[in-house]
């Protein structure tokens, strides 16, 4: 009985947290491969910031579309300053989001998400504008060495 109403309270808390964070849904579709070449942050880096900014109509412009991390490094996604539209985040490749990139946190309604590197690997991240724009999406191609 004790096993059962623990397993309920997880499933309500992460009910809740998920309900309550807004802007941030991370979903995990197929994908094709990373485009060959990515470029490599600067040499000590261990924390790679990548700011995402949109307008009504237009495209998701990103400060970095291609970046490589190190197992252990983090992305941080930060909207630009004065952006406060809902934006939805969805990761391609096989087990993306949990195997190679872990989510470590976000603050709710601020549209901040940051990753932890954990595996080798590699996949992208989908910005989509207003949470359903897919057609104006931009993709962020991760690598992990």
């Amino acid at each position: 009985m004790n096993k059962r109403i623990a397993t309920l309270a997880a499933v309500s808390l992460l009910a809740a947290a998920l309900l309550l964070g807004g802007c941030v849904n991370i979903t995990q579709t197929g994908g094709p491969s990373a485009p060959a070449g990515p470029s490599a942050p600067p040499a000590g880096t261990d924390t790679v910031k990548v700011v995402y900014n949109y307008g009504d109509a237009d495209k998701v412009h990103l400060s970095d579309n291609n970046i490589v991390l190190k197992v252990g490094d983090k992305l941080v996604l930060q909207p630009a300053a004065g952006l406060t539209k809902n934006t939805r985040f969805k990761s391609t490749g096989k087990f993306f989001i949990g195997d190679i990139m872990k989510q470590e946190s976000d603050q709710p309604n601020s549209g901040r998400v940051v990753f932890t590197a954990v595996k080798a690997g590699k996949g992208q991240l989908q910005v989509i504008p207003d949470t359903d724009k897919v057609d104006r999406a931009t993709d962020l191609w991760v690598t992990v060495e």
